[in-house]
């Protein structure tokens, strides 16, 4: 929901979600830039550079020799949770990092920056391949997105269509700098409909091989759910690994195991809080057959 508000406000700012208009606006804004005066740019690189020696220094400061990221990374794999691409350079220089995962929330957080270059380019990208529509009719995929016409407001399919668009353009851009899995997680309006995340996840692994991602590289990121744990399941038999997210208890830990999940992310911290909760839930649903656990 957060995504698809940001990249509504960010397509609505343009007036309207006009394929033509975005493939001008990518154009268009390297000319804009190079327009920039002398001292501007001078003050700009001066400001990049002083970024990049900032950067550098707190790298050093959490690499030294035993540190305690050296320390987890001699006994686990990391994976950096942030959609900010200078963060995840930053932390992926130290050679401790391999891993990456993204949530609706930093896709929402890259709509929203929109005005800066390098975000800008993947919501144009993302707008631009929305307003083509989604044509793939093959089995198990959501239904195919019409093309999208100029003028007019966005459907729902077209914005839904757009946000997988944004998550495979962050996640292609993580890519280029972890060298391991990049998580990206399916619209967690669905996570209580099996079928429908199944179907999404699927879309997004369509997308992600079509601009020449394998899906080895790419975890699909699906809620604890029971209906979650479902379609992970299905989508495990067919190669397509999945991270299991929003763990909160040791019920949901096994269900995401005995689905044969590639990863499973618990909520250590925040597990009393949504004990009861849990309780709840696993009592509504019988067929999970962890009803007893709470």
């Amino acid at each position: 929901m957060l995504a698809s508000m940001a990249l509504r406000n960010f397509t609505m700012q343009r007036q309207q979600l006009n394929c033509s208009n975005s493939s001008r606006a990518v154009a268009a804004r390297p000319t804009r830039r190079t327009n920039c005066c002398t001292a501007s740019s001078s003050k700009a690189a001066a400001a990049s550079t002083a970024a990049v020696e900032l950067a550098t220094a707190e790298v050093q400061s959490f690499v030294k020799p035993g540190s305690q990221l050296e320390q987890l990374a001699a006994m686990t794999v990391l994976s950096i949770d942030t959609g900010d691409i200078q963060t995840i350079e930053k932390f992926a220089s130290t050679g401790f990092i391999t891993d990456a995962t993204t949530n609706p929330l930093f896709v929402s957080q890259a709509a929203a920056r929109g005005s800066e270059p390098e975000y800008a380019a993947m919501v144009d990208a993302a707008v631009a391949a929305a307003c083509k529509g989604y044509s793939n009719a093959a089995a198990g995929l959501p239904a195919p997105v019409a093309p999208h016409a100029p003028g007019t407001a966005p459907s729902a399919a077209t914005i839904d269509l757009a946000i997988d668009c944004l998550s495979v353009e962050l996640g292609k851009g993580i890519l280029t700098i972890v060298p391991g899995y990049v998580s990206t997680e399916v619209d967690i309006r669905l996570s209580f409909d099996a079928a429908a995340s199944e179907a999404r996840a699927r879309r997004i692994i369509d997308l992600y091989e079509a601009a020449g991602v394998p899906r080895s590289r790419v975890l699909i990121k699906l809620a604890g759910t029971w209906e979650g744990v479902r379609a992970a399941e299905a989508l495990q038999r067919d190669g397509i690994r999945c991270n299991i997210t929003l763990v909160f208890g040791f019920c949901q830990a096994v269900a995401a195991a005995q689905a044969k999940a590639t990863l499973i992310s618990p909520f250590p911290g925040r597990g009393e809080s949504v004990q009861q909760s849990l309780a709840v839930y696993f009592r509504c649903h019988p067929a999970a057959g962890l009803s007893k656990c709470h």
